[in-house]
């Protein structure tokens, strides 16, 4: 284990071994049986913040403060995101027009593909319009060249 690797350990886990993978445990004991002094004070230093850490604790909200919470959470809920309307119909309504648009585009979007694809040609006579036909194009009656 490097210096480097154990210090990266030690800013992940913390000083308790039992934190750390099991693979990385051994080597990080031998480490610091023959390590320089500056990663035992990187390990006395990493210690008083552990100790902190530890011994701090999260005050208890009072009861005033979740009852703001909820009420506020049900009169959120009980209005409507567009005045007027029902609040039912604002929940469909943007993703079925957002997937409407999207629809409408791709649409819009090959049709115009189509319509350059098929005026890039020359019009010659000697262009076989059979052969240009898509789905939109009118179909001959004639079938017996097929």
């Amino acid at each position: 284990m490097t210096p480097e690797r154990f210090c990266t350990l030690l800013d992940a886990y913390g000083t308790d071994f039992h934190r750390w993978p099991e693979a990385e445990r051994g080597p990080a004991h031998a480490l610091i049986a023959m390590s320089p002094a500056e990663l035992r004070q990187r390990l006395s230093d990493a210690a008083v913040l552990d100790g902190w850490l530890d011994n701090y604790t999260v005050a208890m909200a009072d009861d005033s403060l979740t009852r703001r919470i909820v009420d506020s959470a049900r009169a959120r809920k009980r209005t409507s995101a567009v005045p007027g309307w029902p609040q039912w119909s604002v929940h469909w309504l943007w993703p079925g027009a957002s997937l409407a648009g999207v629809g409408l585009a791709g649409i819009l979007v090959g049709a115009l593909a189509v319509s350059i694809a098929l005026r890039s040609t020359p019009h010659t006579s000697s262009v076989d319009w059979s052969e240009r036909g898509t789905a939109f194009s009118e179909l001959s009656p004639e079938w017996s060249g097929q």
